[in-house]
């Protein structure tokens, strides 16, 4: 019998999914070579194990709602994560200057200065 730990996962999210973004996440706060695979050593044990334990029905019933809650809301909060990266890229060049400091100067208000709008 063995596992296929592609398709892991603890109130729909998949385990490895979830894992990797944690550990990317951790990275951006600093996390480096030999911490990020103890990270990832130990988030998989934790989760691959729970997962396992509430199929084999160890877990008491009233507990796998809320392990279900939290692994869903790191989900979402990774999610949430990479979609804020995603925007400052594709508006603000990664967001290490503002859009004045590279030439540009803001919206043109019809009326204003000599650019009229073209129609």
């Amino acid at each position: 019998m063995g596992v296929d730990f592609g398709s892991l996962s603890i109130g729909g999210v998949t385990l490895l999914a979830l894992v990797i973004g944690i550990v990317e996440a951790s990275k951006q706060f600093g996390a480096k070579g030999g911490t990020c695979k103890a990270l990832a050593l130990g988030l998989g044990f934790v989760f691959v194990a729970l997962a396992s334990a509430i199929e084999r029905g160890m877990v008491p019933a009233g507990a796998v709602p809320w392990i279900e809650v939290v692994v869903l809301g790191l989900g979402g909060g990774l999610a949430a994560t990479g979609l804020y990266d995603l925007g400052k890229k594709l508006i603000g060049g990664g967001g290490k200057e503002a859009p004045e400091e590279k030439g540009w100067e803001g919206p043109v208000v019809a009326g204003e200065g000599d650019v009229e709008p073209e129609w």
